[in-house]
């Protein structure tokens, strides 16, 4: 009697093992780590040799002792990181742009700068009127003047009468209420004769003394 019911819990056991691996398969979807699962192939590989060999050796009048299941390896998933990518952020630097530095205009000592308007100037016999780095623009309103240009061999230029539209050249006499432009200060200019001489003059310009 003690073997058949030996031999009866033994067939349970093994019908509840596979029960709960028949269900385990049905609910794949199922995971815990806190309560592991047994799978169909452990049972029909590992359960079902150890209750075959109890029932034999029940049968052949081995005394067992309590049943021992071995309990089945707990299946540990390793879930890897997912991935994130990280594009770098392209950065334009745009450069500035940056204007070239303007030379520092050095005026020469006695140098008297207009701007845009006009200054009256009453120059004595002998005294003499130069353009001062850039040009300027004269008008002799009474007078007698004449021409001052250093270039009369290879190069003859002297002092544009834009009034006419002509050339005036070294040693020239300047017509009054002409408007003349001298051009740069590279020498050219003009010379007050007797009696002296009144000069609108609109730019840079300087007055030199006569020389003696």
């Amino acid at each position: 009697m003690k073997k058949i019911l030996k031999i009866t819990a033994c067939i349970l056991l093994a019908a509840a093992l596979a029960l709960g691996a028949l269900v385990a398969a049905s609910e794949a979807s199922y995971s815990s780590k806190d309560d592991p699962l047994i799978s169909l192939s452990y049972v029909n590989k590992v359960l079902l040799p150890q209750v075959k060999e109890m029932i034999l050796d029940t049968l052949a009048g081995v005394e067992i002792g309590d049943i021992i299941v071995t309990a089945p390896p707990v299946e540990t998933t390793t879930e890897e990181p997912e991935e994130t990518t990280t594009e770098p952020v392209e950065t334009t630097t745009v450069p500035k742009e940056t204007e070239a530095p303007k030379p520092e205009v050095t005026f020469p000592l006695g140098t008297v700068n207009t701007g845009s308007q006009y200054v009256v100037v009453n120059l004595k016999e002998g005294e003499s009127l130069f353009a001062s780095v850039n040009a300027c623009e004269v008008i002799v309103r009474s007078g007698i003047s004449t021409v001052i240009s250093p270039f009369t061999t290879d190069i003859i230029q002297g002092l544009s009468d834009t009034t006419d539209g002509k050339e005036l050249l070294n040693g020239d006499a300047i017509p009054t209420n002409h408007t003349l432009i001298i051009p740069r200060d590279d020498g050219r200019g003009l010379l007050v004769g007797e009696g002296g001489a009144w000069i609108m003059v609109r730019g840079d310009f300087i007055v030199k003394a006569e020389e003696k």
